[in-house]
């Protein structure tokens, strides 16, 4: 069960246990930046030791984590499918050749998303070469909920549909700043269609604010999102209009096939 299932009490039915279990501890490995063994894993992840080391000898077998002296590491098969992924994502390559010719965003962090169940799941970054106190990760995911991109790719669904994922996937806050509940949420959704783009002001991280629009697919429908990250000392009114914009207008030229 993920964080947002064990918070709403919800799980699927569906869900295969022994594959559910190996896709968290293939999560934490990516995520954890240490080398984390059976003992942490299965702490941290409250699962039987037993049945941890079963499943990681049976992920090093797949070459889906190798082993070490420590513990587990990310083996090099989850690359072919993550490349094969990208490969189809027209999108990525869209973003990476508009920000080549359109220079008005070089000064800021950019990032390119799209969601999965209540997360936004980073594509593509261009992280800036000033300092933000974040780093965005391909593969990274966030609440979407609480993010530009999440924000801006849910206002522009229509109301019933935005209004399930947020009820079923509403997840812990991060910050202090963080909306404060689904009423909230919409009355917000509502401002973000109207202006074309939406704002995280501290949410994912206290001192950065971000500016997401989103990217529609040829039904019309938000397929992905664009957004920049600034500090909170550069986010002026004038400012967040301004790039507000021009975020709108590049997330216009990109569409989802």
């Amino acid at each position: 069960m993920n964080g947002t299932e064990e918070m709403s009490g919800k799980t699927s039915k569906r869900r295969v246990p022994a594959i559910d279990r190996a896709v968290r501890i293939l999560d934490f490995v990516a995520a954890s930046g240490r080398v984390p063994g059976v003992s942490e894993l299965a702490r941290t992840l409250q699962l039987p030791k037993s049945s941890v080391h079963g499943i990681c000898e049976t992920l090093v077998e797949l070459g889906l984590l190798q082993s070490s002296t420590d513990g587990f590491e990310p083996g090099g098969r989850s690359l072919l499918w993550s490349s094969a992924f990208l490969d189809r994502m027209d999108i990525v390559r869209e973003f990476e050749n508009l920000l080549s010719q359109d220079r008005r965003l070089d000064d800021f962090t950019v990032t390119l998303s799209t969601m999965a169940d209540g997360d936004v799941v980073y594509l593509a970054c261009r992280n800036a070469t000033k300092p933000l106190g974040f780093t965005f990760q391909i593969g990274m995911r966030l609440p979407a909920i609480y993010t530009a991109t999440g924000k801006a790719m849910l206002a522009a669904m229509p109301k019933a549909a935005r209004q399930r994922i947020v009820t079923e996937y509403w997840a812990a806050p991060l910050t202090d700043n963080a909306v404060k509940d689904a009423s909230s949420f919409e009355e917000e959704a509502v401002r973000w269609r109207g202006l074309g783009y939406a704002l995280d002001r501290g949410e994912i991280r206290e001192g950065m604010v971000c500016l997401g629009a989103a990217i529609m697919d040829i039904q019309g429908q938000p397929a992905a999102g664009i957004a920049i990250s600034m500090t909170s000392a550069e986010a002026k009114k004038d400012k967040i209009k301004r790039y507000g914009a021009i975020i709108s207008e590049l997330a216009a030229k990109l569409v989802c096939r």
